[in-house]
């Protein structure tokens, strides 16, 4: 599950609120908690499903493109391909347009025997204008339930609930902000957190149904990116920081998003885990006690070396901050294998 603007602001230092929005998923057990840093913020859902997806980076292509759109033009290597290779049935859901980024182009390049787009949905509740994310994993429940008992089952699913705007609340009478913040007088940063308060309360009815299966299955969640600068903003000001004048450390916390991995079976637990997205399938691979392909297994030993590639910034693994132009010569075998995997 990549979950719509999803983050964790209480990462950012100070920060007092009437209730905390995310008490259930910080207490998930039997799981690996981290963070994983993507490549956008504000916008650009669909870079950080291609990083999830494919193990690419977007360190290795021009500033501002987006691969459905313009690299994903044929069969491309994915995790969906890989786990179709393993004899798994796989669905692509998102409850909005098909058409947006170009999914229903894309996910059958990338291996994908079924999607769901925004018709799927049609007697879903709604959280403003948006599928909340309840209704959404009712869906996820129904299409598990009708599978082939036989046959396993990956499943993506992109959210929507949260997405912008979070001024426009008022126009609907089946939201209203319940989470306050102490010292600010934002409007938009309470609308936020609420809608992260329940995006908390529907992954735990979600988690608690799957708890009750047999069938040994996992759950990855994670953000695909922050939310627009005039929510962060008022965080930074708590902060007693302007946006506008951060260091390289902390505007790479823009491009920072937690993430879960949860099992109804015995896994290898970690807690702070610090990794970006591009890692997080190879990661999900592992925890499943899946064999991994060629790519992954690379991806893998990379992140030994290279725990944090983002368009930002990439961390080595003695916590050095620096970028990807001035570690050419690490990062170089994985500069060639992605081009081949996704030009040749």
């Amino acid at each position: 599950i990549m979950n719509e603007s999803w983050a964790d602001f209480e990462d950012f230092g100070h920060l007092t609120l009437t209730e905390s929005p995310m008490n259930y998923i910080n207490s998930v057990s039997n799981a690996i908690h981290g963070h994983a840093y993507t490549s956008v913020f504000g916008a650009g859902t669909s870079t950080s499903e291609f990083q999830f997806l494919t193990g690419n980076s977007m360190n290795f292509l021009p500033s501002g493109s987006i691969p459905y759109q313009q690299y994903v033009k044929k069969e491309t290597p994915s995790m969906a391909s890989y786990l179709s290779s393993l004899g798994y049935y796989t669905i692509a859901m998102h409850p909005y347009r098909a058409a947006g980024w170009d999914r229903n182009l894309v996910y059958p390049k990338l291996g994908f025997d079924e999607m769901h787009f925004q018709e799927f949905f049609t007697d879903s509740p709604l959280v403003r204008k948006y599928v909340s994310d309840e209704g959404n994993y009712e869906k996820i429940i129904k299409l598990y339930e009708e599978k082939d008992a036989d046959t396993p089952l990956f499943l993506f699913n992109v959210t929507m609930q949260n997405h912008s705007s979070y001024s426009d609340w008022a126009d609907y009478d089946n939201f209203s902000p319940d989470i306050t913040v102490e010292g600010s007088d934002s409007k938009l940063l309470p609308a936020y957190l609420s809608l992260i308060r329940l995006s908390d309360s529907a992954i735990q009815n979600l988690v608690s149904y799957f708890e009750a299966q047999e069938e040994p299955t996992i759950i990855v969640f994670f953000g695909d990116h922050q939310p627009a600068d005039s929510v962060v903003r008022p965080v930074w000001k708590l902060n007693g920081k302007d946006d506008a004048d951060l260091t390289d450390e902390e505007e790479a916390l823009r491009y920072k998003v937690p993430f879960f991995i949860w099992a109804n079976f015995n896994i290898e637990t970690e807690n702070d885990l610090e990794i970006s997205a591009n890692y997080l399938a190879a990661k999900t691979l592992d925890a499943a006690g899946l064999p991994k392909s060629a790519y992954d297994n690379f991806l893998s030993q990379l992140r030994t070396e290279v725990p944090v590639i983002s368009a930002n910034h990439v961390t080595l693994s003695d916590g050095t901050f620096t970028t990807a132009s001035k570690q050419k010569d690490l990062l170089y075998d994985y500069q060639t294998l992605q081009y081949y995997l996704l030009f040749d």
